[in-house]
């Protein structure tokens, strides 16, 4: 989850301090300067073990795990500059590069390793990357230079996991996981040093010297909070920022401003309709599968997304592990399905049993314009399908203090990285959201539980190839989720900057700035 931020109607004012504290923004756009980024999300926190998968811009920018991912999402080195698997995939040994140091100049050791992987283990609900480490025996330092992580069991996301920024010892040691100064002040090895931070309005940037990879070529990255889709769209035309997310509708416009392109990439994005399993009108999955075949995606995709995207029938559509749904538009299969469920149709054309009709109120994020119009299309779908639909944006403050109160609610998630960050969290019945996790809507499969333990326990690449086609089998019986699609993630850029990447990008287009200590002015 997320911290609320900006309220719309003090945009203005926003605006105003972040042009006096950072020298304002309108010359990068010419090249040489800092480049002010909107986007549309603010982290409840900068430390990145209190994100989940989805990780933010700033906290990306500003650390570094043991491993990273390249161009095509792959594992590769990161502050470690290589390890060894012992043959029954227990034992990892990494060996970390010389002469790294923090942010605050304090060098990088094996100690800050061993602190970081037990702090988050021994964390549980307080930490959403807990789950990642629970299989970790004992981490051992025998020098400053080597780490060595002992597993109870397999764990195949381990890799993958360690992507996730190391903390440094000397800082949080004797304090809380979930510190909240920390949060705000985190210190990293990343490309880039945090220089301020001012919480609903922005985050400065600078590089760091001491980056393993050399100096990054940017002076300063300013990562600007607007949450309003409108409000960035004109910040954007009137040189406010440099640069955007822009919705799929905005794209067209944005094609025509003076100076600047659209970088357009894939994403393992998703948006789906989540069911909460509180509200008894979704017991039957008989319903939850017709509902599945009451929606048109490819009508979403032409539409809502003006073409950028793809229709979504579960949450590994993008990977090498998906496998074939069953869910088309299929209105006579809707009728079968409701009738096997006892449902006839009452006077107003609505699925109905023992007088009472398939009701529950549809929500999003009121300031997501992209989530809204996905909303009011799906509640148009669905009540011309006979689903007594009630659709309710929300202001995003309300949403993030109220998930398990939500009845239905347009939902996003998806990464492009191991199965195991984009499935575990949201379909496993230890993450419910009563006990800290990403479950949501509290959906509990014992098929699903099982599949998903044995694609994470196990290292040979078939058997998990079968274990998360079980999943997705059990998945697509038993339906917590009515897919709607797959987004691509449309980012506004100066025509002089150079440097973005092309690769699949994760929820929110997290990634944009996977490379950006490479990014430069032409």
């Amino acid at each position: 989850m997320h911290r609320p931020v900006l309220v719309v109607g003090a945009m203005a004012g926003a605006v105003a301090l972040l042009a006096s504290a950072c020298g304002g923004t309108g010359d990068a756009r010419k090249a040489g300067g800092s480049f002010t980024y909107a986007v549309n999300d603010e982290p409840d926190t900068l430390n990145p073990a209190l994100q989940d998968e989805h990780t933010d811009p700033v906290t990306e920018l500003v650390h570094r795990g043991l491993t990273r991912h390249d161009a095509d999402n792959k594992v590769v080195p990161g502050l470690a500059a290589s390890w060894q698997v012992s043959a029954d995939h227990r034992t990892y040994t990494f060996t970390l590069r010389n002469g790294l140091t923090w942010h605050d100049g304090k060098p990088i050791t094996s100690g800050d390793v061993k602190y970081t992987v037990t702090a988050v283990r021994d964390a549980a609900s307080d930490s959403p990357r807990g789950r990642n480490f629970a299989e970790v025996a004992a981490v051992e330092t025998p020098n400053p230079l080597t780490a060595t992580i002992k597993l109870k069991r397999p764990f195949a996301p381990l890799l993958d996991a360690l992507s996730m920024g190391l903390l440094p010892r000397h800082v949080l040691d004797g304090k809380k996981l979930t510190d909240a100064a920390y949060g705000q002040n985190p210190v990293g090895a990343g490309p880039f040093r945090l220089a301020s931070f001012k919480p609903g309005q922005f985050a400065e940037l600078v590089p760091f010297s001491g980056y393993y990879e050399g100096r990054p070529k940017l002076p300063k990255i300013v990562i600007k909070y607007v949450p309003d889709d409108s409000a960035r769209l004109l910040q954007l035309r009137n040189g406010e920022v440099d640069g955007a997310v822009v919705q799929p509708q905005q794209v067209a416009r944005v094609k025509g401003f003076d100076g600047l392109r659209v970088e357009s990439y894939p994403t393992a994005d998703y948006r789906a309709l989540m069911l909460n399993f509180a509200n008894p009108v979704f017991a039957d999955k008989k319903v939850r599968i017709a509902m599945n075949h009451a929606v048109d995606r490819k009508a979403f995709v032409d539409s809502v997304l003006a073409g950028q995207g793809t229709p979504a029938t579960g949450p590994l559509d993008l990977g090498p592990y998906k496998t074939d749904a069953p869910f088309t538009f299929d209105p006579a299969r809707v009728a079968a399905l409701m009738g096997e469920a006892g449902y006839t149709k009452n006077a107003q054309n609505l699925w109905a049993k023992d007088g009472k009709t398939v009701r529950f109120e549809l929500s999003t994020f009121a300031e997501d314009s992209a989530r809204v119009a996905i909303l009011n299309v799906a509640a148009t779908q669905l009540k011309q399908q006979g689903f007594d639909v009630v659709p309710n944006p929300r202001p995003r403050d309300w949403v993030r203090a109220n998930w398990g109160k939500l009845e239905a609610f347009v939902v996003g998630w998806g990464t492009p990285y191991d199965p195991d960050t984009s499935v575990f969290g949201p379909f496993h019945s230890s993450e419910a959201l009563a006990e800290g996790g990403s479950n949501y809507g509290t959906y509990r499969n014992a098929e699903v539980d099982a599949a998903l333990e044995r694609g994470r326990n196990t290292a040979d690449p078939a058997e998990r190839k079968a274990a998360y086609a079980d999943f997705q089998r059990a998945l697509a019986a038993d339906p917590p989720f009515v897919w709607i699609a797959y987004l691509q993630a449309d980012n506004a850029v100066p025509a002089a900057l150079t440097g973005p990447t092309k690769r699949t990008l994760g929820h929110h287009g997290y990634g944009f700035f996977w490379n950006a200590e490479t990014w430069a002015w032409s």
